[in-house]
């Protein structure tokens, strides 16, 4: 019997991370970790990843393999040449090894990686984020499971938080439960103290790219620019506060986060590397203050910047 290869893909991070850990589980049942496990994150070594799926399994009858995230997808010449050797590396695993890959973004119909995975004559599994009524439904039953009773408007912001980021929407599920304690009816004053708004998703859109897909980064801020609700000091803000949070994972890497946020940290950490993002902490608070004496123009320098935080990711110069 062929053991499976699956790609799994999609726009949720927390969708895709939790069908990918769900699989695992389902295919790893009958697999001792330490030895037919492997699990490779974010990893360049396309030699290492060739080896492990051509290497049969020691002491029992098949192994798994899991692929998070490969930094081949982000584009690029040179990402093209490596989803070649990528393909070729799946191309040579063993029957009796299963292979799961996880790209927590979503992937163009024409990614060659896709293609590549078909033409083995594996499955590819698209996740998307729940949208309109199939997001509101999606809350209710959470809420339901919960046993929760909350008020219209805290439903309406956790809605909102849902059709941002699911798995902050389930943090913040687990935050009212611990706090209702029991039947009683949260106020929606508490709730909404609680749950936070969900910021603008644009903005990390914008963060996104630029730690997944340096090449979109122009694209990305183009969307934003003019737009009064997001001047340029709320996206140095925003991008600053993503630089901290990766800052404090690198010196606190067994801080308590879901997987999947752990997961995704450590993608991003992987890519940029500590040294780089102190640097671009100094670059960003030195961007702000010139915009705000008039030295610069605020627009015009963050494209600068970014423009020059997206070629160094893409050119993957040491950190």
């Amino acid at each position: 019997m062929i053991e499976p290869l699956v790609l799994l893909h999609g726009d949720d991070p927390y969708s895709v991370t939790v069908a990918a850990q769900r699989l695992r589980t389902q295919l790893s049942s009958d697999i001792v970790a330490d030895l037919g496990l492997e699990e490779f994150r974010s990893s360049r070594d396309i030699d290492a990843i060739a080896r492990s799926v051509a290497t049969p399994p020691f002491l029992a009858l098949r192994r798994l393999v899991l692929i998070w995230d490969p930094p081949q997808i982000l584009g690029g010449q040179r990402s093209a040449q490596e989803v070649e050797l990528l393909a070729a590396a799946i191309a040579g695993r063993l029957e009796s090894t299963a292979l799961l890959v996880v790209c927590r973004t979503t992937l163009a119909p024409s990614s060659p990686l896709l293609q590549a995975v078909r033409t083995q004559g594996g499955e590819v599994r698209s996740l998307r984020r729940p949208r309109g009524l199939e997001l509101r439904r999606y809350v209710d039953e959470q809420i339901r499971k919960r046993k929760l009773r909350l008020g219209r408007p805290t439903v309406s912001r956790l809605v909102e938080v849902a059709g941002h980021d699911l798995g902050r929407f389930h943090q913040d599920l687990e935050k009212l439960e611990i706090f209702a304690a029991g039947d009683e009816q949260l106020s929606d004053a508490d709730a909404l103290l609680l749950v936070p708004p969900a910021p603008p998703t644009d903005l990390y859109r914008l963060t996104d790219a630029l730690f997944e897909n340096p090449g979109q980064v122009g694209a990305r801020l183009g969307e934003l620019t003019g737009r009064s609700d997001l001047p340029a000091a709320k996206l140095v803000g925003t991008l600053a506060r993503a630089f901290r949070d990766l800052i404090s994972f690198a010196e606190q890497p067994g801080a308590s986060l879901p997987p999947w946020k752990a997961d995704r940290l450590r993608g991003h950490l992987k890519r940029v590397g500590e040294p780089r993002l102190r640097r671009w902490l100094i670059d960003l608070a030195d961007l702000d203050w010139a915009t705000r004496t008039g030295a610069v123009d605020g627009q015009e320098g963050l494209e600068s910047l970014l423009a020059r935080m997206a070629t160094e990711l893409s050119s993957q110069r040491p950190a």
